[in-house]
C-alpha cells in the first residue's frame, strides 16, 4: 500500500569559529547552514506500493534557512516516478540514492561518498529525468547474473562560469552471485558536462547531433571550443566500480573499489591507484550497540602523473603517436608524458562538478570560496564511521576523518602550475557524533549532534545541532 508521509523538521545550528565544521553540511545535500542559524523543511511524498506490478511515488520538500548568507529559500525536492517490473522512470528534483546507511536513515550515510564518487549527497540536486533498470535476471542463468543500469539527463540551476550546463549520465553494471553467499558488481557510470553559455566562447549548440556526439564520444564540431573539436564534445568523466558481497546469516560483509577517471587515460588505468576503497561491516539488526563498521582509504595523487611534454621525435611524428601534440603558436609537434588529470575540474566549465557551490562528487574535494571547481583533488584520506543503537533504541553514528591535502595542479584559471601543488599538505581531522532519540512511538525525533574541525585545510570549527523531527503517516489501503 501507499502510505502518504508527512514531516516537518527544526533544526538550530550554534558555530564557534565562523561557518559550520565538514560534518555538518557533508552529504546533507546542500540545504544545511553554513554558519550559526537554522533551518525549516517540510516534505511529504508517498513510497512506491511493492504490492503491485505497476507502482508510482511521489515527493516534495522545501526548506527555508537562515545563516550569515541570509534568508533562502531552498526548493529541494519535487519527483514523481513509474516503476513496472524492473523499469523505472523518475522526473524532476530528486536526491542520489545513498549507500552504507547508519542505523537510522534519519542519520544518513556512512560513507564519505555514500558509495558514488561522482554522484554524492553533497549538493543540492539537480533537475531531470532518468531511466532505470533495476537488478535484472538474465534469462537462463537462475538468477546468478544479472544486469542494472541508468540512463539520465539533468540540467544546472545554479549561477556559475556556463549558465545552464547540462548533465547527461549513462551507467551500467553486471552482478554475478557466486553460491549463496557471495556476489561481484562491475560496472561503469559516465557523466558528461555540456551545452550551456559560456563567457569565453558563447551559447553552446544544443542539439540531437551534438547529443549524439556527447552519447558516443566523438568530437565537437567547427562552431565547438577547440579542446572540444581535439578530443570530444562536452567534458566527459566517471568512475569504474568494483564490488564484492558476502552475506551472511544476519550480517554483511563488503568491499568496493571506486575509481574515477578523467579522460581516457584514466580509464586506460593510467591513474591507478587512484580510487575511493570501501570496507563495511554491517548486522541486519540495527538495535545492537554496534551495528555498522566503515572504513574508507581515499587516494588520488597520481592522476595519470604530472603533466610533462617534450619535443617529438621524428620516428614518433612519422608514426602518428596518440600522444602528439602540434603547438599552434610555434608549430611544433610535442609528446605527452603524463596526463594531470584535475579530477572535477575544466578548462571550459570553470565551475567544474559543482552545484551551488558544492562538490557534486567526493566532499573531500573543497570547493573554491569563487565556486570555480575544487583547490583539493590531489588528496590522500583515512575515514572510519560507526553507527548502532544506544541502549538498544537510540540510534547514533560517529564520523572520523583524516586527511593530507596538496592541493592540484591547475590554478583556478586553468593554467597548468606545479607549483599549485603544495610540497608540504595541509593536514585536517573531521569529525562528527550524533544520536537520535525516538518518542510517541518514533513519530517524534530529537537529534543532537556535534561535530568538530582541526587543522590546515579547513577552519579550526567546533559547532553544535539541534533537530526536531514529526513524521505523521496516513496508510492507505
Amino acid at each position: 500500500m501507499n502510505d502518504f508521509v508527512v514531516s516537518l523538521m527544526l533544526l538550530g545550528a550554534l558555530s564557534q569559529g565562523g561557518g559550520m565544521p565538514f560534518w555538518s553540511t557533508a552529504n546533507q545535500f546542500g540545504i544545511m547552514p553554513e554558519s550559526s542559524g537554522g533551518l525549516a523543511l517540510l516534505q511529504a511524498g508517498m513510497p512506491f506500493d511493492e504490492t503491485k506490478t505497476l507502482q508510482w511515488h511521489w515527493g516534495t520538500s522545501l526548506g527555508l534557512r537562515a545563516d550569515s548568507g541570509g534568508t533562502t529559500v531552498l526548493p529541494d525536492e519535487l519527483y514523481a516516478g513509474l516503476r513496472w517490473k524492473r523499469l523505472r522512470l523518475d522526473l524532476g528534483i530528486w536526491h542520489p540514492e545513498q549507500g552504507y546507511m547508519a542505523a537510522s536513515r534519519d542519520l544518513g550515510t556512512l560513507s564519505v561518498t555514500g558509495g558514488n564518487f561522482m554522484r554524492s549527497g553533497n549538493a543540492r540536486s539537480m533537475p531531470g529525468y532518468s531511466f532505470t533498470l533495476e537488478p535484472w535476471d538474465v534469462p537462463f542463468t537462475d538468477g546468478h547474473l544479472q544486469f542494472l543500469g541508468r540512463f539520465g539527463d539533468y540540467r544546472t540551476t545554479d549561477p556559475r562560469y556556463v549558465s545552464g550546463a547540462l548533465v547527461h549520465n549513462t551507467e551500467g553494471y553486471v552482478r554475478g552471485k557466486i553460491g549463496r553467499h557471495a556476489s561481484v558488481t562491475v560496472g561503469l557510470d559516465h557523466y558528461t558536462m555540456w551545452g550551456g553559455n559560456s563567457p569565453d566562447f558563447g551559447k553552446q549548440t544544443v542539439s540531437f547531433g551534438n547529443y549524439f556526439r556527447v552519447l558516443t564520444g566523438r568530437q565537437g564540431k567547427e562552431d565547438s571550443p577547440l579542446g572540444d573539436q581535439i578530443n570530444s564534445l562536452g567534458d566527459h568523466r566517471g568512475r569504474i566500480l568494483f564490488r564484492f558481497d558476502w552475506k551472511g546469516d544476519g550480517w554483511l560483509l563488503a568491499y568496493q573499489s571506486d575509481k574515477p577517471y578523467d579522460d581516457r587515460s584514466g580509464m586506460a588505468w593510467y591513474n591507478i591507484p587512484d580510487a575511493v576503497r570501501t570496507l563495511s561491516f554491517s548486522f541486519d539488526d540495527k538495535t545492537r550497540w554496534l551495528s555498522d563498521v566503515v572504513y574508507e582509504f581515499h587516494t588520488t595523487m597520481k592522476q595519470s602523473g604530472p603533466y610533462e611534454r617534450r619535443l617529438a621525435s621524428d620516428a614518433e611524428i612519422a608514426a602518428s603517436d596518440p600522444h602528439l601534440y602540434l603547438d599552434e603558436g610555434n608549430s611544433l609537434w610535442y609528446y605527452i608524458a603524463g596526463g594531470a588529470d584535475n579530477y572535477c575540474n575544466n578548462y571550459e566549465y570553470k565551475s567544474g562538478w559543482t552545484h551551488y557551490g558544492r562538490q557534486t562528487g567526493n566532499p573531500l574535494f573543497y570547493s573554491r570560496a569563487s565556486g570555480n571547481g575544487t583547490w583539493n583533488n590531489l588528496l590522500s584520506a583515512h575515514h572510519f564511521a560507526f553507527s548502532g543503537s544506544l541502549f538498544h533504541k537510540f540510534p547514533w553514528k560517529l564520523m572520523l576523518t583524516w586527511s593530507r591535502n596538496y592541493g592540484c595542479w591547475f590554478t583556478e584559471d586553468y593554467v597548468y602550475d606545479q607549483g599549485s601543488r603544495y610540497e608540504q599538505p595541509l593536514r585536517q581531522f573531521s569529525s562528527g557524533f550524533m544520536t537520535e532519540f525516538p518518542l510517541l512511538q518514533g513519530a517524534l525525533k530529537i537529534v543532537p549532534a556535534v561535530y568538530l574541525d582541526s587543522g590546515d585545510a579547513l577552519p579550526r570549527c567546533f559547532a553544535a545541532t539541534l533537530s526536531v523531527k514529526y513524521d505523521i503517516i496516513h496508510k492507505r489501503k
